[in-house]
């Protein structure tokens, strides 16, 4: 398997861990696909080196199927919206079991979805089973919509990565408390006995052979290095996953991810954020997340609005104009998502920014 084609498997089998069902948003939009291209079905799949995984469908229902004999493998290969008029004249599909078979589809059409690193990883797709055309508005908004099925998805997969990393803090945090309990009061209560009994010895309150007391008072020394190392070993151990997932957010440039207090403080910066909103992190850690909105916007307390809803709700979706360090506004789509503690209580918001240019 060539080095690109192994990139791109690696990521659609990360994409392949998102419940698609968890909200609703990913069927709403197969099922506007649908209803904008006029055909009766329509679907999302991820294509890995073996298999077509059909993620969410609209009148469809099928297992997966092999790679060879989906149509989308051909629709990754293409630059743009790909149509097939007619399956049955189509060289490429013409003898596939969906054609030939008992679903006698005959209309087929799809914009690839292309992550942010620019992987083509699947396709948003309808199916009609007379010959048909799409006109070229329709296309557009297809490859919107697939636009769209990219962002969704590469949010809801930072969004549990995120989940995954607060998830090994609380571990590892448990697992150093259980550590130090045991440490002070099953290792370092006798041990400290020891060392003070070993001290009076040599101070002369009470005799002992010299050669035992550098012996005991050697290994006990040696014993509280080997506790100490064992606590640093297990944090360095539990940090390296957490190092390299906060290392692959920083330099993250295509989406701004801030992680903000639960008053809405801005608590972490990455690259993205920097590029997208103009700021260095020096200059905006602290800062409250309404340092990017329009004094009309915040004069109507458009931000406290998407933080409580956000605490409500778990999420708040958002679209609209928002500032640059340089006073030049920008239109971007914002998602606020909840952090929770294990007892459900809010900790804080994770906020993911994309620059969407000018509106259209």
């Amino acid at each position: 398997m060539a080095a690109d084609e192994e990139k791109r498997v690696a990521k659609v089998n990360e994409f392949n861990l998102i419940d698609f069902t968890r909200t609703g948003e990913f069927q709403s939009i197969v099922n506007l696909a649908a209803e904008i291209c006029g055909k009766p079905i329509a679907f999302l799949t991820l294509l890995d080196d073996k298999y077509n995984w059909f993620k969410i469908v609209k009148n469809f229902q099928m297992e997966p199927i092999a790679k060879e004999s989906s149509f989308c493998r051909y629709t990754i290969q293409s630059q743009d919206v790909l149509v097939i008029p007619d399956a049955s004249k189509d060289e490429r599909v013409s003898t596939n079991e969906l054609v030939t078979g008992n679903m006698h589809i005959r209309f087929y059409a799809a914009s690839p979805l292309i992550s942010s690193e620019g992987d083509r990883v699947g396709a948003l797709c309808v199916f009609d089973f007379e010959p048909g055309e799409l006109s070229s508005h329709q296309k557009q908004i297809l490859k919107i919509l697939a636009r769209q099925v990219m962002y969704l998805m590469e949010t809801e997969k930072t969004k549990m990565q995120m989940q995954e990393q607060i998830e090994q803090v609380e571990k590892q945090n448990r697992a150093l408390q259980q550590i130090a309990f045991i440490q002070s009061h099953e290792i370092r209560h006798p041990l400290t006995i020891i060392m003070s009994l070993v001290d009076l010895a040599k101070k002369g309150v009470f005799a002992l052979n010299e050669k035992w007391i550098d012996m005991l008072s050697n290994s006990a020394n040696t014993l509280d290095e080997r506790i100490k190392a064992i606590v640093n070993e297990t944090a360095t151990q539990k940090d390296v996953k957490l190092a390299r997932f906060n290392r692959m957010v920083q330099e993250i440039e295509d989406y701004a991810i801030l992680l903000l207090d639960e008053n809405g403080r801005i608590e972490n910066w990455n690259l993205g954020a920097e590029l997208v909103k103009g700021y260095r992190e020096e200059e905006i850690i602290g800062k409250n997340f309404s340092v990017f909105y329009s004094s009309k916007d915040i004069a109507n307390g458009k931000p406290q609005r998407l933080i409580a809803q956000a605490k409500e709700f778990g999420k708040a979706k958002d679209e609209g104009w928002r500032v640059r360090k340089n006073g030049n506004q920008f239109w971007a789509s914002v998602l606020i998502t909840a952090i929770h503690d294990k007892d459900g209580r809010v900790i804080g918001f994770t906020k993911v920014t994309k620059d969407l240019g000018e509106p259209k």
